[in-house]
């Protein structure tokens, strides 16, 4: 990890995933701090789609990007997202739940395409692709010079028979050939 800055991620589309606890939010506000030093202002734009931490029997789920320089680059940080398989309850309320969290992020990105920046930086694409478009995604990273992004890889996640943790799986699957960069945490 400590290997890994944003002068070797730059004018690449790089993916950092693991497990829960693994220190992907952590790499990615690190390498966001370096990239605001490298990049001109207004170049970046920060997409954060994570629920906020939750402990769960002692570890750390979720978490939003740690970031003092929010001031110099374009920010979208939805509040009403939810970890589904954490506060769901039945196999239907984990789908209600990741539904309504692709509907809050959704707009999110169809703003980013629609007015692109060189540099995009995306916490947690998992959270959307459990009931989000899968196209939609490929669109903002692809228009992005430099995209780098964490996902959530593992096995921590009971998703209550909803049949979220085989999409997420599928989804990131079908982005894989878009990264040039991929870190295993």
């Amino acid at each position: 990890m400590k290997g890994i800055s944003y002068a070797l991620v730059k004018g690449k589309k790089t993916l950092i995933r693991g497990e829960v606890g693994k220190g992907k939010t952590c790499l990615l506000s690190r390498l966001l701090t370096e990239a605001v030093e490298a990049e001109e202002a207004g170049s970046i734009t920060v997409i954060d789609m994570a629920p906020k931490e939750i402990s769960v029997g002692g570890r750390r789920v979720g978490g939003k990007l740690a970031t003092t320089t929010l001031a110099v680059i374009r920010h979208f940080a939805p509040e009403q997202v939810v970890a589904p398989r954490l506060k769901g309850t039945t196999s239907e309320e984990v789908v209600q739940l990741a539904n309504q969290n692709a509907n809050t992020i959704e707009p999110y990105l169809a703003q980013y395409i629609a007015s692109p920046t060189p540099v995009l930086f995306a916490n947690d694409l998992t959270i959307y692709l459990h009931c989000g478009k899968v196209e939609l995604l490929r669109e903002a990273i692809t228009l992005a010079k430099t995209f780098v992004g964490t996902a959530y890889w593992g096995d921590f996640f009971d998703d209550k028979g909803s049949g979220i943790n085989a999409k997420e799986r599928l989804l990131l699957g079908q982005l894989m050939n878009l990264f040039d960069l991929v870190v295993d945490l």
